[in-house]
């Protein structure tokens, strides 16, 4: 009898020993047997050859919205484009689209079966039999193009089993150090395992690790960066940008309308999606229409989204400093244009801003508590369904900290799961002038959008 997609999910989690288990030897040797007509050479090590064009997303932050957009744009302009992204926020099916359209249970299972069958007696983890899947189900479906986001890092990722054509990483920064180092050097080479010598890679930020300048010195790489080969610039609306390479714009690339996403942030993640295209454009050429059109109507859930508007209700993802860091600019962009609230902060502004926060305990939380302290009214701290969660009792407690020396009053409650805090917030905080927000992981986000995705529920990226 064959399993359901619940089934298959659920044996995944107690096949492997280890939730993480970075390598990529397991999964390709899966891969090779999965698809042996993608692997013509004989030779032990010898790359695969994939009828469609690979494009490989890793960075700290800004991996969703690159996909998303990048996705939009090639999928708006004709071209059978597969992604590949996680977590997901809902259902799992997210993880794998076809032209934007989560794939279906039937596929999904089909592919499991398959890697089963292919696999033998190797253990796969839950990663890796959905990187695994997303791969197979792409091949299947005759794309042309598959954009795959890195899970955890880049060098060790099981999305690393495949060669990509271009490759990006968004940003860096300090996260997920259990696995990937303690520094920005450490961690940016690890993310920079994606890049190929004989192929484009592409760094989306202006402040880059001496690592992974080293690494684009040492390997010759044809190398594109942020700021430096490419930029934007912002219309005196701040809504409509251009774009320029090499100081040149193109009739395309100006004029665009701003990113159908939340935060400032978007225009630098559109620009990297942009610089992607241009390396495309000899085989999978863009008109500026379809770029426009596409970027006015993207969307991508848990990214500053208004999901309810009584009570305001905005639910985000950033679950790291640098994610949380854009979150408070968002924040403080919205305040100010409700109220001129300048330097005012949570204990005299009459708008009150309530959280819901739990977060995972491998992210510097003292440092994420610390830089939304000041505007923060009330905390609602919940533990998460992971074995990888900080307790909500020591994120508590980690807030009284950090709250003593600063020298701040603080006001928190613990509770143990999302349910239980959001009816405490709607029977004490619920006033006409309070802003609910659900951050500090995936978990957290996906609660809130499970409970209230309601008929009354919205969904607003403004």
């Amino acid at each position: 009898m064959s399993k359901t997609l619940s089934q298959w999910l659920h044996w995944q989690e107690t096949l492997h020993p280890k939730e993480i288990d970075l390598g990529l030897e397991r999964v390709a040797q899966v891969l090779k047997r999965l698809l042996p007509e993608c692997h013509p050479s004989s030779q032990q090590n010898s790359p695969a050859v994939f009828p469609f064009t690979i494009i490989s997303i890793a960075g700290t932050n800004g991996k969703g919205s690159t996909v998303a957009m990048l996705e939009a744009i090639l999928s708006h302009a004709g071209y059978q484009v597969g992604s590949y992204t996680s977590p997901h926020l809902l259902r799992y099916n997210e993880r794998i689209k076809i032209n934007q359209q989560a794939v279906c249970d039937t596929l999904i299972c089909q592919a499991f079966e398959r890697i089963d069958q292919a696999r033998g007696d190797i253990s796969l983890s839950y990663f890796e039999f959905g990187t695994l899947a997303a791969i197979d189900i792409i091949y299947q479906q005759n794309c042309q193009i598959a954009i795959l986001e890195v899970g955890l890092g880049g060098r060790l990722d099981a999305v690393n089993c495949i060669d990509p054509d271009i490759a990006l990483v968004t940003t860096i920064d300090i996260d997920h150090q259990d696995w990937l180092g303690s520094d920005r050097d450490t961690i940016g080479l690890e993310k920079a395992g994606i890049y190929r010598a004989d192929k484009p890679a592409i760094y989306g930020d202006i402040n880059m690790p001496n690592s992974i300048a080293e690494l684009v010195k040492q390997k010759q790489l044809s190398f594109y960066q942020f700021s430096e080969d490419y930029c934007y610039q912002l219309a005196d609306d701040l809504k409509q940008w251009d774009w320029s390479y090499h100081n040149n714009i193109k009739a395309e690339y100006s004029g665009l309308p701003k990113p159908n996403l939340s935060g400032e942030i978007q225009f630098k993640n559109a620009s990297n999606v942009l610089m992607i295209l241009q390396l495309l454009a000899e085989k999978f050429p863009v008109s500026g229409a379809q770029i426009r059109s596409a970027l006015s109507k993207v969307q991508l859930a848990g990214r500053f989204q208004i999901i309810t508007k009584n009570p305001l209700t905005i639910v985000d993802v950033a679950h790291n400093l640098q994610a949380v860091t854009e979150l408070k600019h968002s924040l403080e962009i919205m305040l100010e244009k409700q109220q001129n609230i300048n330097t005012m902060t949570a204990d005299n502004r009459s708008l009150r801003i309530h959280v819901i926060i739990g977060m995972l305990k491998d992210k510097d939380v003292s440092a994420v508590l610390s830089l939304l302290l000041p505007l923060i009214h009330h905390w609602h701290i919940i533990d998460l369904p992971t074995p990888r969660a900080m307790p909500a009792q020591e994120i508590k407690s980690l807030l009284e900290e950090v709250a003593i020396a600063n020298k701040r009053a603080v006001s928190a409650d613990v509770f143990a799961n999302f349910t239980d805090a959001y009816d405490h917030f709607k029977h004490t905080g619920n006033r006409g002038n309070d802003l609910l927000l659900v951050f500090g992981s995936f978990f957290s986000v996906s609660a809130a959008l499970n409970l209230l995705s309601t008929e009354e529920a919205i969904i607003s990226y403004e």
